[in-house]
């Protein structure tokens, strides 16, 4: 079977992100010499149960350096990973090629390109402070306070008829193709696996896609899907942040067939 899951807010949580009454926790990635993510010790025995057990699939909207800064990343305990929201796919540490080749064939379809369409955000949404990153399939921007929802909608509707989707996360706007994402990325590893049996394990609307495709799904409680209540089941831990993600690995790991 497969297990697919979140990075940030999900497996791993960084310092601010922590519940100071949680259980005591444990660093699992680096920045330089410096902790930078955590979870609990119970919570990453359990992962490593799971990873052991499953063909186990962290499914990140980071990039590939950054993913790799997480310990059970880098040292190849995951057998799938997605990155920048299910852009790219590597399997056993490679690239999948027959992905990425997907990926290019998808986005040069499109009948409007990435730079046309981050130039139209730049143009219409006045409330958007800067275009922060532009990568080959995705761009990120920054938000000021004063950013217009309304106006973000009305421009995402229309970018989607031009196959991108354009989604505000706190203070950040993402646009990406419309068609790649993470449920598309685990349909592929469906695939690869020829395994149809997935649990999956996220906190975010941009885990709602892979979530929706799975047997089981859980989320942290008073995480973004804790909140938004997608329309399919989403069985929540009864603690927040590290002791919710210790609480959900360690069931799954007690469940699995």
């Amino acid at each position: 079977m497969i297990f697919a899951a979140d990075l940030d807010r999900t497996l791993i949580y960084s310092a601010r992100r922590l519940d100071p009454l949680g259980p005591g926790v444990v660093p699992v990635e680096w920045r330089g010499r410096e902790p930078y993510g955590f979870m609990t010790a119970r919570a990453l025995r359990a992962f490593q149960g799971l990873a052991s057990r499953t063909a186990f699939f962290v499914n990140t909207m980071r990039g590939l350096e950054q993913a790799q800064r997480v310990g059970f990343v880098a040292s190849g305990w995951c057998r799938y990973l997605a990155l920048q929201n299910g852009l790219y796919l590597r399997r056993d540490g490679k690239e999948d090629t027959g992905w990425s080749d997907y990926v290019r064939r998808t986005v040069e379809e499109l009948p409007l390109s990435l730079s046309d369409a981050a130039a139209r955000v730049l143009g219409q949404l006045p409330g958007v402070q800067c275009l922060s990153k532009q990568y080959t399939y995705m761009a990120v921007f920054f938000v000021k306070d004063t950013f217009d929802d309304q106006m973000c909608a009305a421009l995402a509707a229309e970018l989607a008829s031009s196959g991108w989707a354009l989604h505000r996360q706190r203070k950040k706007l993402y646009l990406s193709p419309l068609a790649l994402h993470k449920g598309a990325v685990l349909q592929r590893v469906r695939e690869l696996e020829q395994d149809d049996l997935v649990w999956g394990f996220g906190d975010s609307y941009f885990d709602i896609p892979m979530l929706r495709l799975c047997q089981r799904a859980w989320a942290p409680k008073e995480s973004e899907l804790w909140y938004e209540r997608p329309d399919f089941f989403i069985a929540f831990s009864r603690a927040p942040a590290q002791a919710g993600t210790q609480e959900i690995l360690e069931q799954a790991l007690r469940e699995l067939p």
